[in-house]
């Protein structure tokens, strides 16, 4: 979309965009999150399940070590390694190591040292400094409950897991514990569920931004139609119905306008009937006033100073008989007949006909050049008649000495500014300026510019009114490009 200066919403902030921003975060939140949960879920229970698999080779261990010997192998000394007993314990649990894929088993006293170890590097009554950290599991153990310390990364980044569960001896009272060793695979299996679910949510969101595109298109698409028509009707043009039909709030909003524009409509055809009628009502009286008047000055016997009033009458009742002229052009119905004309051609007519008038005020009436190929698609009658009304005004907006500039060119539409260096006009009376019986004149219906505004329109061009580099009134007409011939 364009800027705001055509009159049209920048993209940044149109509805188009916000609404497809919003699903397209929604899309984006709504994955992110739920990967982030499955992944939390996913680890949580895998994470359950390594505890209790822990706790159930311990518990293994437990009966492999005979609780009852267990006091025995506490007493053990590093110079005792070599005896039966203790050689039997470690085999026992290096073989239930092997079975279950644990990475470590250890028998240890409740001071936290381990006595009976699969880890080769551990001596009898090595400190487990993992207890140490977790004294407080290992208190829980000590007190006869299974327990497993958190998930922790060791020395070579590993991410391990410890569960331990109490020796009891026959009494019931616990004596050691046994402690398991497992790396947490399932964290590598976690992390691959995220990705793949990564994977999914990115093509729901490519799907999702699809939809939302389309969604978006299909809720905007109406309202930037009702945009273009909103400022055709408020530029003056009521003959097009609404573009917007159907059951939603949108074609309920259309209906609306609808029957807007046609009271509109009615009315407009109302005003220009009575404009009509009025003028028509005026016309024939002025007709025979103009014809005694015209009558009475050409009687010779009048005197000099009769015969300038007489001439002050015929003055007013042409100046009369324009207005009426207007009155009549604006209440009839106008129907363009637009084709191919060479804009510089028609440029060069109007102004032929304007310069005895420029002459007469000593204005200057430049034709700066421009494009010397310059179709446009216009109606040529309304084309002259636009022109002519916009370099008139200007002629009269200017004092003696003036000038009045008339440029053009070509880009995606053909644009003609007629400017000139007089006083200017005020914003607030630019705002009003094409608005029918408003005029700053002392004389005049203030039709001209309405007239021209609805030519424009007719013939599907755009009349703008700004401020001139030459300090004056800017009047700019944009149309579309013709054929070239």
């Amino acid at each position: 979309m364009t800027d705001a200066g055509d009159g049209r919403t920048p993209w940044i902030f149109a509805i188009r965009t916000r609404l497809f921003v919003a699903l397209a975060l929604l899309a984006a939140l709504l994955t992110l999150s739920l990967s982030i949960w499955i992944e939390r879920e996913a680890s949580r229970q895998l994470e359950d399940e390594l505890t209790a698999k822990l706790h159930a080779v311990g518990g293994a261990a437990v009966v492999l070590l005979k609780p009852d010997l267990v006091p025995g192998l506490l007493r053990f000394t590093p110079a005792l390694k070599g005896f039966g007993t203790y050689q039997d314990a470690r085999r026992n649990l290096l073989v239930l190591q092997q079975l279950t894929g644990v990475r470590r088993i250890f028998l240890a006293d409740l001071d936290g040292h381990s006595f009976v170890d699969t880890d080769s590097t551990a001596t009898i009554g090595t400190a487990l400094p993992t207890l140490r950290f977790h004294r407080a599991v290992f208190d829980k153990v000590a007190a006869g409950e299974p327990s497993a310390v958190p998930l922790f990364t060791d020395v070579d980044g590993q991410i391990k897991k410890t569960g331990y569960v109490p020796v009891r001896t026959r009494s019931g009272e616990v004596v050691a514990v046994v402690g398991v060793e497992a790396d947490a695979v399932f964290l590598g299996a976690a992390r691959l569920l995220r990705a793949r679910i990564l994977g999914v949510g990115a093509a729901g969101l490519i799907l999702a931004l699809i939809l939302a595109a389309f969604l978006a298109r299909g809720l905007t698409r109406p309202l930037e139609r009702l945009v273009v028509w909103a400022r055709r009707l408020g530029s003056g043009d009521l003959s097009h119905p609404v573009p917007v039909e159907g059951r939603d709030e949108i074609g309920v909003l259309g209906l609306t306008l609808e029957q807007m524009r046609v009271h509109l409509e009615s009315q407009d055809r109302e005003l220009r009937a009575m404009v009509a009628g009025v003028a028509h009502e005026i016309r024939n009286p002025l007709a025979g006033i103009k014809l005694y008047a015209d009558l009475l000055a050409s009687d010779a016997a009048l005197a000099e100073s009769q015969r300038t009033r007489v001439e002050k009458v015929r003055r007013e009742m042409d100046q009369l008989a324009r207005i009426v002229d207007e009155f009549l052009l604006f209440a009839r119905p106008a129907h363009p007949s637009p084709e191919s004309i060479d804009l510089l051609h028609v440029i060069e007519e109007v102004i032929g006909v304007m310069g005895p008038r420029a002459a007469s005020r000593a204005v200057s009436l430049e034709m700066v050049p421009g494009p010397q190929s310059c179709p446009v698609h216009f109606d040529p009658t309304h084309l002259r008649q636009v022109l002519q009304n916009l370099i008139g005004n200007g002629l009269e907006a200017v004092e003696p000495g003036g000038t009045v500039r008339i440029t053009w060119r070509s880009e995606s539409q053909v644009q003609v500014d007629v400017e000139d260096d007089g006083p200017g006009i005020s914003a607030e009376v630019r705002e009003r300026i094409f608005e029918p019986f408003f005029t700053t004149k002392p004389t005049g219906a203030g039709l001209g510019l309405p007239i021209v505004q609805r030519l424009a329109l007719l013939n599907q061009a755009r009349l703008e009114v700004g401020r001139s580099d030459l300090g004056g009134t800017r009047m700019r007409l944009g149309m579309p490009r013709g054929r070239a011939t």
